[in-house]
């Protein structure tokens, strides 16, 4: 409705909006319109979300990789492919996820910093295998001099192996699993590996490495890597079988802890 201040008319009159102008003269503009969401377009604007939610959450538990050491365009490249797994497990009639264990496997070689790729610093493939609950990357034996890259003044590297736990359905996620060797320039080949991890039922694991450089002289370690040098990715994306149960609060002499679980803000993908 508009006003009268005695002089001037302003706000909504009938279809348009009357205002005062910075020299005093009455501007009349065309109101704008009220558009209604269909379904389709309120669906779509949901799983958009949901999406997003979902990538910040894998990147925040990947953070001791990527740290603030990624480029420009890393959040909108990494939430694509992950709004495309959402979009294309929704099913409308049931307005649930079908979710398989590969369902995420297009995340494997997305880089979290486009100016030091990890396949130019690694130059062997690792292979993530999942049997039952049990998570296993094989990284293939390394020879030094020509399948790991050292920059300028680095002469130790340190080969940090992540892991995600989320549990999609609930929405909920707890600290990520982690384990690292460190590789020194002069060794001529660093040996096959395997790194095991224990994932929970129903849980989306997504495993990432990140490789961070030192200078080490005289017991001092001078980090090398930084927001242009930092090579990290994604090895491997699976979700583990079975429904996600909730562990109960573990008990101690003063009473129960606090979960080690943690609620995802607006995030529940319910599965079929």
């Amino acid at each position: 409705m508009g006003k009268f201040d005695g002089k001037h008319l302003t706000g909504l009159i009938g279809p348009v909006v009357s205002r005062r102008g910075r020299n005093g003269m009455t501007i009349l503009q065309t109101a704008p319109r009220k558009f209604k969401q269909t379904k389709a377009t309120k669906q779509a604007a949901n799983l958009f979300g949901l999406g997003s939610t979902l990538a910040k959450a894998i990147r925040k538990d990947l953070n001791m990789l990527i740290r603030s050491h990624y480029d420009g365009d890393m959040i909108n490249r990494f939430n694509k492919p992950v709004k495309e797994v959402i979009r294309q497990c929704y099913n409308p009639e049931t307005q649930k996820f079908n979710f398989s264990e590969d369902s995420f496997s297009r995340l494997t070689g997305a880089e979290f910093n486009i100016r030091s790729p990890l396949i130019n610093s690694l130059w062997v493939r690792p292979e993530v295998h999942l049997d039952g609950n049990t998570l296993k990357i094989n990284l293939p034996e390394i020879t030094t001099d020509e399948q790991l890259k050292f920059p300028l003044r680095a002469n130790v590297c340190e080969l940090k192996i992540a892991v995600t736990l989320i549990a999609p359905e609930p929405g909920l996620r707890t600290y990520p699993l982690q384990q690292s060797i460190t590789i020194s320039k002069t060794q001529e080949t660093v040996p096959a590996q395997e790194f095991v991890f224990e994932v929970p039922d129903g849980c989306l694991c997504v495993a990432g490495i990140g490789l961070n450089y030192f200078s080490l002289q005289d017991n001092i370690k001078t980090v090398i890597n930084g927001p242009a040098f930092n090579p990290a990715g994604v090895c491997g994306a699976v979700i583990s079988p079975g429904a996600f149960v909730l562990p109960p609060p573990e008990v101690v002499p003063n009473g129960k802890k606090a979960s080690v679980w943690s609620d995802i803000h607006k995030l529940k993908l319910p599965r079929n």
